[in-house]
């Protein structure tokens, strides 16, 4: 997710929920209504939980990538030691 796209995710998400908040006070014996600020709340964790992975998944990837090329340029100098 960009920059632009987390920011317009958690601005409408938290007008999502402040609205659903606001329906339940005003009619907190409605069940749909209570059930919905569950969903909401779901969503919102599993998203943030999607991403956090994300986020390790790329981490790792790039320190993975950075000791491959590493590796591969000490790989290439001790190849040089060998040439005639």
């Amino acid at each position: 997710m960009t920059l632009m796209q987390k920011q317009s995710y958690n601005l409408w998400y938290s007008f999502l929920i402040d609205k659903l908040l606001e329906w339940q006070k005003q009619k907190p014996d409605n069940k749909d209504l209570n059930n919905c600020v569950k969903a909401i709340t779901e969503v919102g964790i599993f998203n943030s939980c999607l991403q956090t992975e994300l986020d390790v998944i790329v981490k790792k990837e790039s320190l993975v990538r950075n000791e491959k090329n590493k590796e591969i340029l000490k790989l290439k100098q001790e190849l040089k030691q060998y040439e005639i």
